[in-house]
């Protein structure tokens, strides 16, 4: 069984962020976490739903329907303007951080469909293992990693060719997936052997075995990536698991079934699907305990985590820029749909240099560590208080490519006109572009 659940970004002050796939009515329940959880609509779809993906910006809203072999459009007004049909059994679909395009996973065929987003058609399929159930893109948007659930493997795809580059062996049954908000790492729930495997993004190989509860089929992390919470369905709980150490540090006993899991922009939330019981359970992140059960819903239903951006949305964009003898220095963006101001925090900071940040323009300055040539990251938020509780946007990443010409022999903390002329060389592959968002009509 898989079920479905998204946090979608608030446009307007009424504008739902929590979708919920029902199973049983065919149909997709939205609720509004900003009015004190209320259900304020239930719009059908077709067979079946059983997994939802947002558009970074709100809409549109993905929902893949297994009984139907399609996929249905929803916008941010709650209208259905689109069904597209795709591969046999989707089970899963998830939206690249740019907004470009979605990838389906079909289930009974082995393969991706990949949407366009402009137009809402399928474009191409994209072989990949056995009975693919979950799905994640790294933050470049230049991956994909997909968990086949039929050949206990991870395909690892490049969205540039459109092609599988490698196979990764994992657990039995793997059946949920996530990438840190770095891109670096790569945590996969294996329903048949009660684990979650920890592949490292650069080698493509298992680094980590991490045994949970049984039967584990959901998985969501943390804004900053500390925390991995793993819903164990068949046993009932909930697993907390420290990724500095790969070591779980706490296990919150449930109840039911929970399958589906997502947390809140601020993380302070965690929204559980139980569909033995027909609700949702929120469990405050800070207390570790229920605070408040939502539904009755008609057999909620999903496959993996999916998180909104709340009423302020952190931007990225995958836009080329090289930076030749200068500090790494771009503009980091954040819109607020309702108009108010905007400061900008680092979440995580890079591993291999140093990121200086205006909180208030969002102008950043990357400085690669001496020598150092390939892969790095920082990962942003706004908040709308500097120093308040909230609101508090998504988490979005910075990925870089480094590489370097001449002798960077001592590195730099600071900036000045001619004092980096030894400076690395660094492209970034994802550059964050200011947008500006009116609220709907």
């Amino acid at each position: 069984m898989v079920l479905a659940i998204c946090l979608a970004p608030a446009i307007a002050q009424a504008v739902p962020d929590l979708y919920i796939a029902q199973k049983g009515s065919s149909s997709v329940a939205i609720v509004d976490t900003g009015d004190n959880n209320t259900e304020i609509a239930t719009l059908p779809v077709q067979q079946d739903p059983t997994a939802v993906a947002v558009a970074p910006i709100g809409s549109p809203i993905y929902v893949a329907n297994t009984g139907s072999n399609s996929v249905s459009v929803l916008n941010i007004k709650n209208q259905l303007v689109a069904t597209v049909p795709v591969g046999n059994q989707p089970d899963a679909i998830a939206v690249t951080p740019g907004g470009i395009a979605a990838y389906v996973a079909n289930a009974g065929d082995g393969d991706l469909t990949e949407i366009s987003v402009s137009t809402n058609t399928a474009v191409q399929t994209i072989g990949v293992g056995s009975e693919p159930d979950a799905l994640a893109i790294t933050p470049d948007p230049s991956l994909i990693f997909v968990a086949n659930r039929g050949s206990n493997s991870v395909s690892v795809v490049s969205t540039p060719l459109a092609a599988t580059l490698s196979s990764i062996p994992v657990g039995q049954s793997p059946d949920a997936l996530v990438i840190s908000p770095r891109g670096f790492t790569v945590y996969v729930a294996n329903a048949g052997s009660n684990t979650v495997s920890v592949i490292n993004r650069s080698t493509r190989t298992v680094k980590d075995t991490i045994t949970v509860g049984q039967d584990p089929t959901g998985l969501a992390l943390s804004p900053d990536g500390s925390t991995l919470y793993v819903a164990n369905s068949g046993s009932g709980t909930l697993s907390l698991i420290a990724t500095a150490t790969d070591t779980v540090t706490g296990t919150l006993n449930l109840g039911g079934q929970p399958e589906g899991l997502a947390l809140s922009p601020d993380g302070s939330d965690l929204y559980v699907v139980e569909p033995s019981q027909n609700v949702v359970q929120v469990i405050s992140t800070v207390s570790e305990s229920v605070v408040s059960t939502l539904g009755p819903f008609s057999d909620p239903t999903s496959t993996g985590t999916f998180v909104g951006q709340g009423d302020l949305i952190a931007l990225g964009t995958a836009v080329p820029l090289t930076i030749q003898n200068t500090p790494s220095q771009d503009n980091l963006g954040c819109s607020d749909v309702l108009g108010r101001p905007r400061h900008f925090e680092i979440v995580v900071p890079p591993k291999n240099g140093t990121v200086s940040l205006s909180p208030i323009s969002g102008i950043f300055t990357y400085i690669p560590n001496a020598n150092f040539s390939g892969e790095d990251a920082f990962a942003f938020r706004c908040v709308a208080v500097s120093g308040g509780p909230a609101p508090i946007s998504n988490t979005a990443t910075v990925a870089l490519l480094v590489t370097f010409e001449g002798t960077n022999a001592g590195g730099s903390s600071s900036m000045g006109p001619l004092g980096l002329a030894a400076l690395a060389l660094a492209t970034l592959l994802a550059r964050i572009r200011r947008k500006t968002h009116t609220r709907p009509s």
